[in-house]
């Protein structure tokens, strides 16, 4: 048996590549050359000390190309329109699992292997993907848009791991990166600075302007809408409220505020909707961010367009977010919040 380990040079995916290296299979390490930095060649190398260690095969593939497509224009471009971007689930489906599986057809590999907190149950030629044990870990979210028939040859080995137990294993297998910091959010901004970042990609970036009440009053005054997202508190520099950031009119520059109230809703609308497995409509649970608990909901369509009625408000939700649908542990896909 043969499979295909996403190495990113950290150690959840060098010590999924340990684990199914002792399990017997024939493993083939596979980096990705997203973008050119100091970080990205180290964890480069990183990679390829790992493969060298547990005598695996290794191969660094060049995307970036596909890497600026899918993943930095996206999210300079979800900026310049208002709206908030989830990178990570845009690079999961566009650029790793792609490359992956493409990888797995060459090389007539059995499996697609990574570092992923998920689980994967898979009977009658079906796949379910499942939340990690670790819900503090979980990263089932991001995986909703891997399609079924990719996830059908995927393992995450991992996923019923705590992370802490995941470093006793790159410990036990001697990897060198047992001890090495977790990965940032935005990989390619890794000072977190999103702000320069986007000044430096863009042209369409706007200047100051006016923050307003919903009836339009102005409130006071705005140094750019990229300094401010929906559902933001602070940092407004507002006397009385609280006000938070309801939405940003990219056509007449303002930001937009209102109480905790005014940012509430009950009902989302949906668009680019997928599905692991069948459709579904009815009662489950539901995720508007990464980082906020499952909360209570109903899936509908009317015509062609799916919304999703949520049992109590969530406040500030945003477009462009997503929005993941659960029936208890099980993913049963998402769409992006319009």
């Amino acid at each position: 048996m043969k499979c295909i380990v996403g190495l990113s040079g950290g150690v959840d995916s060098s010590t999924s590549a340990a684990i199914m290296k002792e399990r017997g299979f024939e493993v083939v390490g596979c980096t990705f050359r997203m973008f050119e930095t100091a970080g990205a060649n180290l964890a480069v190398s990183d990679a390829k000390r790992v493969a060298d260690y547990l005598k695996i095969e290794h191969k660094v593939m060049d995307c970036t190309a596909d890497f600026k497509l899918y993943v930095m224009d996206y999210f300079v471009q979800s900026y310049e329109s208002g709206i908030t971007p989830n990178p990570c689930v845009m690079c999961n489906k566009f650029l790793k699992f792609k490359y992956l599986d493409g990888l797995k057809k060459q090389e007539n590999a059995d499996l697609i292997v990574t570092g992923h907190y998920a689980r994967l149950e898979k009977a009658g030629g079906k796949v379910e993907l499942l939340q990690a044990t670790s819900t503090a870990r979980d990263q089932s979210y991001f995986l909703y848009r891997v399609s079924g028939e990719i996830l059908k040859h995927t393992e995450f080995p991992l996923g019923g791991y705590h992370k802490s137990y995941t470093r006793e294993l790159a410990a036990k297998f001697g990897i060198h990166v047992a001890e090495k910091s977790d990965s940032q959010d935005v990989c390619f901004i890794p000072n977190g600075d999103y702000v320069s970042f986007i000044k430096n990609s863009s042209s369409r970036i706007s200047s100051e302007g006016d923050i307003v009440n919903e009836s339009g009053k102005v409130l006071g005054r705005h140094d750019g809408l990229i300094n401010y997202t929906v559902g933001q508190r602070k940092g407004l520099g507002l006397s009385g409220g609280p006000f938070f950031v309801k939405a940003l009119d990219m056509e007449k520059n303002q930001v937009i505020v209102a109480d905790k109230e005014g940012v509430g809703s009950q009902k989302i609308a949906l668009e680019e909707v997928v599905f692991i497995d069948e459709p579904y409509l009815g009662n489950c649970e539901v995720k508007i961010r990464s980082s906020t608990p499952k909360t209570s909901a109903k899936i509908t369509k009317i015509s062609d367009k799916y919304y999703v009625e949520l049992l109590k408000p969530e406040y500030g939700i945003a477009r462009g977010q997503h929005c993941v649908f659960y029936d208890g542990e099980r993913v049963l896909g998402g769409g992006i919040i319009c």
